[in-house]
């Protein structure tokens, strides 16, 4: 069964993360996806999670620097939905890419920017990576860590909700284009992935009155989320004591035969709270991590294991579902790999084929785009010499 973008014809122009992640998933939702590479390949084809980021699309090699190539992308405009580009602000411009002139060509085209701030940001038009953006955006701040200060996060937050972001308004202006008959200039950026991931965890810490600081803020020792998890006998690690909108009839301190604790005290009073974790530690080690997690979601505690990775995508269920895939990567061989995380049991989606080598699809591509074959051959000589020069 075909997915449900069967039929929508996207160029991809994107690099690092956030970029290849967005068209992703409209690709494997049955989008036909392009990626325009530079010659020599994208320059995050290295990066450890690229076979997954760039799978389910063709490669094709065009030297954007050249009228040759610059033309043969208008060429692919002119019949294309979508274009999605991740350059820094004014690159497309200076390319003589603009929306303004890609949409003359395509009236009907749905132009996606994504860069690292938003237009009319005092940093529209700086450049900028992930990291950059945590600082700037006041998530290294907020954040829990080991020590008190601002933190690096190991999640990239920036791009992590700028992908969801970009998807979203590529399928939003898909949907409007119906309506209005026309195409639009599409923009997020890195800096909004923040805030799309923030909305409902951002509080002012240092000033908020009450026991929610306490879980929320940097902490050290550490907060009481952090305390929550237990180790269990042969060094297996569980989650406990979350709330999960069940009335419990009993609790931890009950199950493992310990004294009761004062909540409120237990929030304010950092020594007791060491004290009773001590013994509620001593009391989890001695115990089977699978059975204490069934007593206590019997009596409505939250409880679960903390599997790692190679865990969950070993669990039958979470293969079974498709969650985890087997792709035969044409450089790495075969590899499992995330699955599709929205299903549409009506339209279901599908993972489109491995990370294609670079340029692995220039002749075919431009072939069925109506190119001659000596036009073909004079594209692909044109970026085998730009090539040639990369690095120099």
């Amino acid at each position: 069964m075909a997915g449900a973008l069967q039929g929508i014809k996207i160029l991809d122009l994107t690099w690092g993360i956030a970029g290849p992640l967005g068209v992703l998933m409209l690709a494997e939702q049955g989008a036909d996806v392009v990626k325009i590479e530079p010659p020599g390949g994208d320059p995050f084809r290295n990066m450890p999670g690229a076979p997954v980021w760039l799978r389910s699309r063709q490669s094709v090699v065009l030297d954007l620097k050249q009228d040759l190539g610059r033309e043969a992308l208008l060429t692919l405009i002119e019949k294309a939905d979508v274009i999605v580009e991740s350059f820094s602000p004014g690159t497309m411009d200076a390319l003589g890419l603009s929306y303004e002139v890609v949409s003359t060509r395509n009236p009907k085209i749905i132009y996606a920017s994504l860069q690292a701030y938003p237009q009319g940001h005092r940093y529209e038009n700086r450049p900028g990576w992930d990291a950059l953006v945590q600082a700037k955006s006041g998530a290294q701040f907020e954040q829990p860590a080991w020590r008190p200060g601002p933190a690096h996060l190991h999640m990239q937050i920036p791009s992590m909700g700028a992908f969801f972001l970009l998807a979203t308004a590529i399928l939003a202006a898909l949907y409007a284009r119906e309506n209005m008959g026309r195409g639009q200039h599409v923009r997020t950026s890195l800096f909004q992935g923040v805030l799309a991931y923030t909305t409902m965890l951002w509080q002012d810490v240092e000033n908020l009155k009450g026991t929610d600081s306490l879980i929320m803020a940097k902490t050290n020792p550490p907060g009481v989320h952090q305390l929550s998890i237990y180790e269990c006998i042969n060094g297996e690690f569980m989650h406990a004591g979350i709330m999960v909108g069940r009335v419990a009839t009993s609790t931890m301190e009950e199950i493992l035969g310990l004294e009761a604790v004062d909540p409120a005290r237990y929030m304010t009073d950092i020594p007791y709270r060491q004290q009773h974790v001590a013994k509620l530690r001593a009391a989890f080690i001695m115990r089977d991590r699978q059975e204490l997690c069934k007593e206590f979601f019997d009596v409505g505690i939250g409880a679960d294991p903390i599997l790692s990775p190679v865990e969950m995508y070993n669990y039958p269920q979470f293969r079974a579902n498709n969650m985890a895939v087997q792709v035969d990567d044409p450089e790495l061989g075969s590899m499992t790999q995330a699955g599709i995380p929205a299903v549409l049991l009506g339209t279901p989606g599908a993972v489109q084929g491995p990370r294609p080598k670079v340029g692995a699809n220039t002749r075919e591509v431009l072939a069925q785009a109506g190119f001659s074959a000596t036009h073909i051959d004079q594209l692909v000589a044109a970026t085998l010499s730009a090539s040639s020069n990369v690095g120099e």
